[in-house]
């Protein structure tokens, strides 16, 4: 979660028309008290920054010497920027809303590459150069099956880390060191292809970049805690394995007492996740419910992306669930990098159902995909194996969002279901 920090009481009033529009008033906006000098403004500033969130400064441009002075003098992750206009409030609300956007892009997209460490480490002024939209995602690809697959299937070497920049429609650039390597093309219905590549690759230290961004990935994790704490109820985690609900599970284990984690488990599910979930429940000690979900394939076909009925099924089986808690508060891992839909959706959503409301919260909603693996790492878990293994994202071995390239790794490792094999040697 962020804390947007202005000058001025009246700059702060049009940023918070923006926050109560576009993110339900979760942010936070603070002013410095109007102050134009460090010194007018130490004390307001000493004060906004006491809250746990993640500070964004915006400044106009009769501020520059203020936003400079600022910039020499705090420490943490943080982003200042002056807008183009004499000030905040002369911006239209749209470009102001932009430009938080694009800054929150930067918090987990901007990567320095630091040669000492051989370690990529978080930065939102980004000196690495990695292209910023707030529709990108970067997540690290390691493991040796990953290199491996990467190599066999691809003819790519990426060495045992490599950063990835995840584009729009599934197009990843790959960085060894700081250099970009590839570029692969993942699109959803067409066979994977490398656009371009170069041999390249360098020694990246997993430990170092684990090590080198503990400050920031803790700062991100104390914010996210604070938002956590402003729910009351019963706090149920649905979680598939996956970093992201698991990275949402951890963080929730740490900030409430009684957690229950509802894994619903599809006939199709990936392999490795049972043992996945059994084993981290245990090293987390919370609470695991599991509900199996058979898939009749035989009546419905497989699931397209116009007939999802698989999704209905693993809804209505963990609403199943929850309509047994009194007051049920659902911490997801929903996060911005994933898609534009999620990102357009506010940090808390509340969800109307025939049993009462249910409230839906997002504390890993600004977090990358780098960052929550960096998050699981530094509390002592592995990650799911199939992200060793070349996988991004985890669903089902049917389902209709699978790239080809997840197909084949799956059908490497030997785990592709005999339906899935009979629909590709059909189409084909």
């Amino acid at each position: 979660m962020f804390n947007i920090i202005v000058r001025a009481r009246k700059d702060a009033k049009a940023v918070q028309y923006v926050n109560e529009r576009n993110y339900g008033g979760y942010l936070r906006v603070s002013s410095l008290g109007g102050g134009r000098k460090f010194e007018e403004v130490k004390d307001g500033l000493q004060d906004a920054l006491e809250n746990p969130y993640v500070p964004i400064f915006l400044f106009g441009e009769k501020e520059k010497e203020l936003a400079q002075r600022i910039s020499e003098e705090i420490k943490g992750p943080f982003f200042v920027r002056v807008l183009r206009t004499k000030r905040v409030r002369n911006m239209r609300v749209d470009e102001l809303y932009g430009n938080i956007e694009d800054i929150k892009a930067r918090f987990r997209l901007g990567v320095a590459w630091s040669e000492e460490r051989r370690a990529y480490i978080l930065d939102p002024s980004n000196p690495l150069g990695l292209e910023i939209n707030p529709d990108y995602d970067t997540y690290l690809a390691v493991g040796e099956g990953f290199r491996r697959h990467m190599k066999e299937l691809l003819g790519v070497e990426m060495g045992d880390v490599s950063l990835v920049l995840r584009k729009l429609m599934n197009q990843e650039v790959y960085y060894s060191g700081p250099n970009k390597i590839a570029e692969v093309s993942k699109v959803i219905g067409r066979s994977t292809e490398v656009l371009w590549r170069i041999l390249a690759s360098e020694e990246v230290s997993l430990d170092e970049t684990i090590e080198g961004n503990k400050e920031y990935i803790e700062a991100f994790e104390r914010a996210s805690a604070a938002f956590l704490k402003g729910f009351e109820g019963d706090i149920i985690v649905p979680w598939s394995g996956g970093k992201d609900s698991t990275a949402a599970l951890i963080l929730a284990s740490k900030v409430f007492k009684n957690v229950t984690a509802v894994y619903v488990r599809m006939e199709y599910e990936m392999p490795l996740t049972d043992e996945y979930v059994e084993r981290t429940a245990k090293k987390l000690g919370v609470d695991l419910i599991k509900v199996e979900v058979p898939m009749p394939l035989e009546r419905y076909g497989l699931p397209t992306h116009t007939n999802r009925w698989c999704t209905g099924m693993k809804v209505e089986a963990l609403y199943d669930v929850v309509k047994d808690f009194e007051n049920p508060i659902l911490v997801v891992g929903d996060r911005d990098g994933e898609s534009m839909r999620r990102r357009l959706k506010p940090p808390v959503v509340e969800r109307k159902t025939p049993f009462g409301p249910i409230t839906e919260v997002m504390p890993i909603k600004f977090w990358s995909g780098m960052m929550v693996q960096l998050y699981i790492l530094m509390n002592g878990l592995d990650l799911h194996p199939l992200y060793y293994e070349g996988f991004y994202r985890l669903g089902c071995t049917v389902c209709p969002s699978l790239a080809d390239w997840e197909i084949r790794l799956l059908s490497e490792l030997g785990h592709l279901p005999e339906i899935m094999k009979k629909r590709i040697n059909g189409a084909s």
